[in-house]
C-alpha cells in the first residue's frame, strides 16, 4: 500500500484530497492544527501540525516518519489567505502568511525529504495569484501573492534538486473552490465555482501519472509561471 502525506486534511481541498487517495487504496497520513478530523477511515491517521511553531513542525515530521519511513507522495495543501480584501501592506498579516504558506511548508518538506522514495511525488498547492504571467489588476492579497510566488520558485528549485532521485515536483492552481477560504474571497456578484473534489482529482493525477517535473498546472494543463 502506498502512503501519501497531506497537510490540512480537516476540511476543504485537503479533506477531499484525502478521501480521493483513500478511495484509491492509499494510506493517508494527514495533518491538522488540532491533530483531529471529523471523519475517519481505517487507512487514515491525523497528526497535529502548527506551521507557526517550529517545534510542532519538528514533532510532526518525526511522528510522520515513525508512522511511515517510506513516503510515496507529499501534498502540501494547508495554507491561509489573510489579506484577501486588504489594500496595501499589513506587515503582521504578511509575516503570518509567509510563515504558514511558505516557511512552515519548506521546513516540513525538507524534514520529510529523506523519507520520500525515489520516484515519489511532491505536489504544492499554489495560486495563479503568485504567477508573474498573470496581470495585476487590483491592490489586494499582496502577502498571499508574494508567498505563492515564492512557493512557485521553491517548486522549481526542488524539481532541479531532486531530479536525480526521479522525484517529480509539481505546483497546482486548484481554481476558485467552494471552501472556507474560497468563500472568504467571494462577493455578491462573484463566487467560487469548483467543488473540492475537482482539484482533489487533479492533485491525485499529479501524484500518480507520468508527467514532467517542475511544472505549474491548472485544470489538468500546464500553464505559464
Amino acid at each position: 500500500m502506498k502512503t501519501v502525506v497531506i497537510t490540512g486534511v480537516s476540511r476543504g481541498i485537503g479533506r477531499a484530497t484525502a478521501n480521493k487517495f483513500l478511495s484509491e487504496g492509499w494510506r493517508v497520513i494527514g495533518t491538522s492544527t488540532s491533530g483531529q478530523a471529523d471523519y475517519s477511515h481505517e487507512n487514515l491517521e491525523v497528526v497535529q501540525l502548527d506551521f507557526l511553531d517550529s517545534i510542532s513542525i519538528k514533532s510532526a515530521s518525526e511522528k510522520i516518519a515513525s508512522l511511515s519511513p517510506r513516503i510515496d507522495a507529499l501534498v502540501n495543501n494547508a495554507g491561509v489567505a489573510l489579506d484577501s480584501w486588504d489594500e496595501g501592506v499589513d506587515m503582521l498579516k504578511v509575516r503570518k502568511t509567509f510563515e504558514i504558506n511558505l516557511f512552515g511548508l519548506i521546513e516540513l518538506t525538507e524534514n520529510l525529504l529523506p523519507n520520500i522514495t525515489n520516484g515519489g511525488r511532491i505536489v504544492n498547492l499554489t495560486s495563479r495569484y503568485g504567477s508573474f504571467s498573470m496581470p495585476i489588476d487590483d491592490n489586494t492579497s499582496i502577502g498571499y501573492r508574494m508567498a505563492k510566488a515564492s512557493l512557485n520558485m521553491y517548486t522549481r528549485f526542488l524539481a532541479f534538486r531532486l531530479a536525480d532521485h526521479q522525484i517529480i515536483v509539481s505546483a497546482i492552481h486548484p481554481g476558485w473552490t467552494k471552501t472556507d477560504m474560497g468563500f472568504d474571497g467571494s462577493t455578491d456578484e462573484a463566487k467560487p465555482d469548483r467543488e473540492p473534489e475537482e482539484p482533489a482529482r487533479e492533485i491525485f493525477d499529479l501524484a500518480t501519472l507520468d508527467i514532467e517535473s517542475g511544472q505549474f498546472w491548472e485544470n489538468g494543463q500546464k500553464r505559464d509561471w
